[in-house]
């Protein structure tokens, strides 16, 4: 809170306005001004003739009909960064993460980097996604801890409501909270039947039916728009699809701030590197030579950590200690969330990876722009193992004692 609070306080203690590319407080003001009546389908008559739109009830537009417009315009970012941060620490927590290690991780994961910077691009739906994650982490280790139903369905609740938030990034983020939901349950009690039954089942059907609506309204969009584009021109298509691809050798800046410049049209240090270039650029010079809106700088005291929690893991594979008492599982944790780490680094990759092509022909995902949103997701898994790597350093070794099969 301390931190949201320093570092939005130009804009929160005074008469100022957060200025933002999109989600300016213009097009908030207009949003809000067919409130509430946007929640059912309402006709505009702000556009020439008129437009009929519909709002989904979430927690962005509900902030936005309760909030004043420039109270709402100036704080969602830090609302949503600040309450991320706690949850991500109450994640850790169950993890048996140290204070420093939840401190730390919880900086990196949403205090720097990307998830800090798009505050300059507006993007209020990512915000919201990244605050509810880390909610979506704290109730899966809640359920697999208790075995309780509400847990299953609170963690099944918050998965879904990403998806009325913005949906392409929550089908990103989906995947790394479905395979952490389905790696807890193995984790602490296998894949028997009950187990299936008592939390899987009940969390995916509810994900299920609160993403039901904007899943399907998304998929007809794209059956009515967009398949006879991709029927005239399928290369046309991955070319727009992944123009915003992170340049693997760009990733210097996640421990040089500014290497390749700040962004886009920053007069102290524009972007110079290749991210969002129009594939015919180098040919013709029509389109863009690049485009970036925020800083992807993380740290490299952050990084270090998460390289540490990797080193101490595969130095103690056959040893006794315990580096985080308390904590079984600390070793596939780690495995687990370095996976998550690379993984996500090479989609955001996007055509400078091989294999995204592959993931390009998945249903839906050919129609999503920018793989570089895979960053977001990157940065919050390195987060973890940035954690991880504090705890290991500052916690104090334990008695040697047996080691569980599954430790």
């Amino acid at each position: 809170m301390a931190v949201g609070l320093l570092l939005y306080r130009s804009v929160l203690f005074s008469g100022d306005v957060l200025m933002t590319t999109d989600d300016n407080i213009g097009e908030i003001a207009q949003r809000k001004s067919d409130m509430p009546y946007t929640f059912l389908w309402h006709w505009s008559d702000a556009n020439l003739l008129g437009i009929a739109w519909q709002l989904t009830f979430n927690w962005t537009n509900l902030l936005m009909w309760i909030l004043p417009v420039k109270a709402f315009t100036d704080s969602i970012h830090a609302v949503d960064l600040i309450l991320g941060s706690i949850f991500f620490a109450l994640f850790l927590r169950q993890r048996a993460v140290s204070f420093w290690g939840q401190l730390l991780g919880g900086l990196a994961a949403f205090w720097v980097g990307s998830n800090f910077t798009l505050t300059y691009a507006g993007h209020i739906g990512k915000f919201a996604i990244l605050m509810l994650a880390p909610v979506s982490l704290l109730c899966i280790e809640k359920m697999v801890r208790t075995k309780r139903l509400e847990w299953s369905l609170l963690a099944g609740g918050s998965l879904g409501a990403m998806f009325l938030e913005q949906l392409d990034v929550a089908l990103f983020f989906s995947f790394l909270l479905g395979a952490y939901l389905l790696y807890a349950v193995w984790r602490d009690h296998g894949f028997g039947l009950k187990s299936v039954l008592r939390m899987i089942l009940p969390a995916l059907v509810l994900a299920g039916v609160v993403a039901f609506r904007p899943l399907w309204e998304g998929y007809r969009t794209i059956i009515g728009s967009e398949t006879t584009r991709l029927a005239e021109s399928n290369r046309n298509n991955w070319d727009f699809i992944t123009q915003w691809s992170w340049p693997p050798e760009e990733s210097i800046d996640f421990v040089a701030p500014g290497y390749t410049g700040w962004r886009s049209g920053e007069p102290e240090g524009p972007y110079w590197g290749r991210m969002g270039r129009s594939a015919e650029w180098e040919k013709t010079k029509k389109g863009f030579q690049n485009f970036k809106l925020e800083n992807q700088y993380i740290g490299a005291i952050p990084v270090m950590f998460a390289f540490f929690a990797l080193l101490v893991t595969w130095s103690k594979r056959r040893v006794t200690d315990e580096p985080l008492p308390g904590n079984r599982r600390w070793r596939a944790d780690v495995y687990f969330w370095s996976a998550a780490t690379l993984l996500s680094l090479l989609l955001s990759f996007g055509k400078f990876f091989p294999l995204y092509y592959l993931f390009y022909h998945l249903p839906v995902v050919s129609s999503i722009r920018n793989p570089n949103k895979f960053l977001q997701i990157f940065q919050l898994a390195l987060a973890v193992l940035t954690a991880f790597g504090v705890s290991f350093a500052c916690s104090k070794k334990p008695d040697v004692g047996p080691v569980s099969q599954n430790g």
